[in-house]
């Protein structure tokens, strides 16, 4: 059993030792234990959505972090951007290990007061998080510089219309190229969509599978992306730039969820 794992164990065994008392008192420390240990279960990009619904049940619904953010498609760039910095950490082994970072800024961003777009923001342990346009991770690893996007590792992940994976394989290439998976086995080829070992499947089959690896809570996310950005994909008005911006970024974060899928099934069928 992996030393995350356990110690998350060794923790829920802890909060579950004064459910017997029923005071005032016992209530609101049960809820101070159950988000610490939410906090390590999302630092070490654990599955959550049992802890979240004890939160729920001790905290009360207006605590629950995966609700509260707002769409990254109709919100201000950086929280777009940290959106993207999110996924794209979740990417590698270094960027789970802070994952939680990532997203604990996302949520001050995203729903925290409009301030217009911030010209530099820090990390916690000090690092510079933006500068300008540039982003870095709080490793201090370069994010995002003009329209390229890198991996926690360096490796870049997006640059003009093709995406890599951490390993440095070719994801796709052009807007309407088709998928690979990072074993270098093609994913998708016009209509058909293949395993990770090559065997014919079907997109709902992929994707229920693809599901069931990174839990309920990003397979909603990921869905939503992938279902948004399918509905509109005749529907850009391309003398609307505002409709343009939203579509663009629909286009983004579907062709990154699915490279999120495709990556995760790779390492599972390893």
């Amino acid at each position: 059993m992996k030393y995350p794992m356990r110690v998350l164990l060794s923790l829920l065994t802890l909060c579950t030792i004064g459910l017997g008392t029923d005071n005032v008192s016992a209530q609101s420390n049960r809820c101070g234990q159950i988000r610490a240990v939410r906090r390590l279960a999302i630092s070490e990009n654990l599955d959550s959505d049992n802890l979240a619904t004890l939160e729920y049940k001790y905290c009360g619904q207006s605590n629950r972090r995966s609700s509260s953010i707002q769409s990254p498609r109709n919100s201000s760039q950086d929280c777009f951007d940290l959106t993207v910095m999110a996924k794209l950490a979740s990417m590698t082994q270094e960027g789970r290990s802070f994952l939680g970072t990532i997203e604990s800024l996302q949520q001050v961003i995203c729903n925290g007061p409009s301030q217009g777009q911030r010209s530099s923001l820090e990390w916690p342990n000090g690092e510079t998080a933006k500068s300008g346009s540039k982003w870095k991770y709080p490793n201090g690893t370069t994010a995002k510089f003009g329209s390229k996007w890198k991996y926690t590792n360096g490796t870049t992940a997006k640059v003009g219309s093709q995406w890599k994976y951490p390993n440095g394989k070719t994801a796709k290439f052009g807007s309407s190229g088709s998928w690979k998976y990072p074993n270098g086995q093609t994913a998708q080829l016009g209509s058909r969509w293949y395993t990770p070992k090559g065997r014919t499947t079907s997109v709902d089959s992929l994707l229920s599978q693809g599901c069931s690896i990174v839990g309920t809570t990003e397979c909603d996310r990921i869905l939503t992306h992938i279902n948004r950005s399918d509905r509109n994909s005749y529907s850009l008005n391309r003398y609307d730039p505002n409709r343009y911006e939203t579509e663009s970024r629909d286009n983004f974060l579907r062709d990154l969820s699915i490279m999120q899928i495709l990556d995760r099934l790779t390492r599972v069928a390893d």
